[in-house]
């Protein structure tokens, strides 16, 4: 296990990137873009709805759920992908005052071939001035053996 998720880390530095559809079991490398706005419905103090280009092509919803000790949103999304699949994270988003922020979302499970994944995205953004935000994200997803 450890070396999978060493070559897991070396992959997503040397660029290598692989579709997160693309084979059964093992990590895979993903990247693309995102765009957000907030949705007239959200039951806490902070949600989005995004859409996700690139190897993880679908929307994404965050809701968030409190503020970590050392000040950073926490919460958990949501990513449908255009192929019906779901990925869920555990996401925590720093804030920084120049309006750009840092989500890392550890990926905790889905549906179909992502319903027993691990891994992690990090996506660095900025606040848009129509009060969205914009970004890319990049990671691994780790899928479960036996999972296509």
């Amino acid at each position: 296990m450890k070396w999978t998720w060493i070559a897991a880390v070396a992959l997503v530095a040397f660029g290598g990137v692989e579709s997160a559809e693309a084979a059964a079991g093992g990590c895979h490398a993903v990247s693309g873009d995102f765009t957000a706005v907030s949705p007239p419905d959200c039951p806490s103090f902070l949600c989005t709805h995004g859409t996700l280009t690139g190897d993880l092509a679908g929307t994404y919803d965050f809701v968030a759920a409190g503020v970590t000790p050392e000040g950073a949103v926490a919460g958990s999304s949501t990513i449908t992908l255009e192929n019906g699949g779901v990925i869920h994270g555990s996401d925590t988003s720093v804030l920084h005052p120049d309006g750009t922020f840092v989500t890392t979302v550890r990926i905790v499970g889905g549906t179909r071939q992502y319903a027993h994944a691990s891994g992690a995205l990090v996506a660095p953004g900025a606040f848009t001035s129509n009060g969205g935000t914009e970004g890319t994200y990049s990671g691994t997803i780790c899928l479960g053996v036996g999972e296509d």
